[in-house]
């Protein structure tokens, strides 16, 4: 398929997800909405799973429980520590392990469990399963994002691709360049810049550009 590619969103309803998590923390919240997050994945059969922010840990937990292995958007993701986290890091045991984080590195924790978990379905440009993430382009962005996903070093060295002749480029709406960043060992993964912080996505000015991260995912699928 191509740019061009039709597509509709189907939005999974975990309403009290959210204040749940905020209340209790993600672990206990998704303790709560595992079954029935299964459940909507299993019925609405999506071509590809768009999450925004700390859905990072729901993307994850799907993946790692064997429910998801198709193309896969993220807006701004953020990890948050967990059950399923905890037992990547201790080399796919039942999770009831003890490790030891400091706070000051518990961040680069969450990130390195992530991105092994990502790495399982997508990797392979073969299999079609591209990874395709949307960050603002704030210094923040930067450093919670791209610059945690390349230290952890699961995907090797991020590349930055601007001002070569072959640079994905593409003018929108808005005015806005898309600007692309790699990973080395992960030639499937691509990481967008869009104007703003953190709440670039809930922009309506970059509603053009979430469009264009969703049509990313199918290319060449």
């Amino acid at each position: 398929s191509s740019s061009s590619t039709l597509w509709t969103v189907m939005h999974a309803d975990l309403t009290g997800f959210g204040n749940l998590m905020k209340e209790n923390g993600f672990q206990h919240a998704l303790d709560q909405y595992s079954d029935k997050l299964i459940r909507v994945v299993q019925r609405l059969a999506p071509d590809a799973i768009l999450v925004s922010s700390k859905g990072l840990g729901l993307l994850t937990y799907l993946i790692d429980r064997g429910v998801w292995m198709g193309p896969s958007i993220m807006l701004s993701p953020i990890p948050n520590w967990s059950n399923h986290l905890r037992a990547q890091l201790l080399d796919g045991s039942d999770g009831n392990g003890c490790i030891h984080v400091d706070d000051e590195a518990l961040f680069e924790v969450e990130w390195l469990a992530s991105m092994k978990i990502l790495k399982r379905v997508h990797t392979d440009t073969a299999l079609g399963h591209p990874l395709i993430v949307g960050i603002g382009t704030s210094d923040d962005e930067h450093f919670l994002i791209v610059d945690m996903m390349e230290e952890s070093q699961v995907c090797g060295n991020a590349v930055r691709i601007e001002d070569s002749e072959d640079a994905e480029k593409s003018e929108i709406d808005n005015g806005a360049i898309h600007i692309r960043t790699t990973f080395v060992d992960c030639p499937t993964w691509s990481v967008y810049s869009f104007p703003g912080d953190h709440g670039w996505k809930t922009n309506a000015s970059n509603a053009a550009n979430i469009a264009f991260l969703v049509d990313q995912a199918f290319l060449d699928v």
